[in-house]
C-alpha cells in the first residue's frame, strides 16, 4: 500500500494517522483535472469520477496529474532524469534534470547542477524551455503569478538569516531578498516575517497587513487564521477582525467552514464565527465539496456543512471528498466512493 502521511497535526485531541492511498487527489490539482489516482499490482494508474480506467496502471512511483501533466523521476546508476506524462500515458515532456517540481501556472521548478553542492533551482514552461536559469539554492511553486525564493551562502548557512524574495513568472525579482520567512500567494496576499513577527504583503510587495501576528496562515475563503497573544481568529483582506482572536487552535477555512476550539471543546464556525456543527465525533478530517468525513463509533461516514448526515458511518477508514470522489475502506475492500456512498471503483483490501 502507498504509504502517504496526511498530516503529524491533531484534529481535535486525536492524531491523525497514516493512510494508505494517495492522499494527493484531494489536492487542488485534482479538482481540475478529474482523474484519480489507482493502484494495481504496485503500479499506478488513473481512472475518471465515473470509475473508467483512463490510464492503465504503468508508473512505478506515486503520480499526480496537475496541469496536465503526471511527473515521474527515472533515476540510473549515474544519473536521474524527469518526465512529464500526458492524459493519455504519453511521454510528453523529457527534462534532464535532477529534480521537478509539479507543473503550477504553467511552470516547473528544476533543480539542475551534477554536483550536489553546486545544484540550484530554475523554471521550465510546459514546451521544457527554460524559463529561469537555475541560480537558487531553494525557490516555490508560483501562486498569483509569484514565487518565492532564496539564496544562502554554501559555506556555513547556518550562521546567516535567511532572506527570501519572490519573483514572476519571467524570472523578474520583484520583491527584493528581505524576509526571514515566506508563504505562497493566496488570493492575492503572501504571509511573511522579518522580525519574528508575521502580517502580508500583496503581488508588488506591498505591506498590506502590519507584521503583528504570532502566526499567519494563507487565506481561504476570504479569510486567513491569525495567532495573536497566544490565540486564534480570523481576518480579510483589510485586516478586519472578522472572526475575534479568542480561540484556542483552529484550522483554515474550507467551503466555508473552519474548525475551531474555544474551552477545551472542538467545533465548526461559518464565515461569521457561528457555532453551525457541535463536535459529537470522535475523529473530524476537513470540509472538501462541501462535506466532511467523521468518525462515530470506530466508523467514517460524511455529513454536510448543515451537520447532516448525507453518508452512514459504515467504513473503517475515509480521506476527504474531492470532484466527487472519495476514498474509503471497509473491513474487505477499498477504493473510491461518489457523493450517495456507492463505490464506483474497489478492490480488495490490501494487507498492511
Amino acid at each position: 500500500m502507498l504509504e502517504i502521511l496526511i498530516s503529524k497535526k491533531l484534529t481535535f485531541g486525536v492524531p491523525i494517522k497514516k493512510y494508505s492511498v494517495l492522499f494527493l487527489f484531494a489536492a487542488s490539482a485534482y479538482a481540475q483535472q478529474n482523474l484519480f489516482p489507482i493502484k494495481v499490482e504496485e503500479k499506478y494508474g488513473f481512472i475518471d469520477s465515473t470509475g473508467k480506467e483512463i490510464i492503465s496502471p504503468i508508473f512505478e512511483k506515486n503520480p499526480i496529474f496537475v496541469e496536465g501533466f503526471v511527473k515521474q523521476k527515472i533515476k540510473s546508476l549515474f544519473d536521474t532524469d524527469v518526465l512529464f506524462y500526458d492524459k493519455k500515458g504519453e511521454p510528453a515532456l523529457t527534462t534532464t534534470y535532477e529534480d521537478a517540481g509539479d507543473f503550477s501556472e504553467d511552470r516547473s521548478r528544476v533543480l539542475a547542477g551534477a554536483w550536489f553542492f553546486l545544484r540550484k533551482w530554475g523554471f521550465i514552461d510546459r514546451t521544457g524551455k527554460e524559463i529561469v536559469r537555475p541560480q537558487y539554492t531553494d525557490a516555490g511553486d508560483f501562486h498569483n503569478g509569484r514565487a518565492w525564493v532564496i539564496n544562502r551562502p554554501f559555506l556555513f548557512p547556518q550562521f546567516f538569516p535567511d532572506r527570501y524574495g519572490y519573483i514572476d513568472t519571467n524570472g523578474k525579482l520583484v520583491i527584493p531578498f528581505q524576509y526571514n520567512t515566506v508563504g505562497n500567494f493566496s488570493e492575492g496576499c503572501a504571509a511573511v516575517s522579518i522580525t519574528g513577527l508575521k502580517g502580508y504583503i500583496d503581488t508588488t510587495g506591498k505591506v498590506v497587513i502590519d507584521l503583528q501576528y504570532e502566526g499567519a496562515a494563507e487565506f481561504s475563503d476570504g479569510l486567513a487564521r491569525v495567532k495573536k497573544n497566544g490565540k486564534f481568529g480570523f481576518i480579510d483582506a483589510h485586516n478586519a477582525a472578522v472572526i475575534p482572536v479568542q480561540y484556542e487552535d483552529a484550522r483554515s477555512f474550507h467551503d466555508g467552514r473552519a474548525l475551531v476550539k474555544k474551552e477545551g471543546r472542538w467545533m465548526f464556525v461559518d464565515q461569521k464565527g457561528n457555532e453551525v456543527i457541535s463536535m459529537t465525533y470522535q475523529d473530524v478530517l476537513f470540509f472538501s465539496d462541501r462535506c466532511v468525513a467523521v468518525k462515530e463509533n470506530d466508523r467514517w461516514g460524511f455529513i454536510d456543512t448543515a451537520g447532516v448526515k448525507i453518508i452512514e458511518p459504515k467504513f473503517t477508514d475515509a480521506l476527504p471528498f474531492c470532484n466527487g470522489l472519495a476514498y474509503v475502506y471497509t473491513e474487505m475492500e477499498e477504493g473510491y466512493i461518489n457523493l450517495q456512498g456507492n463505490f464506483v471503483w474497489k478492490k480488495n483490501l490490501e494487507k498492511k
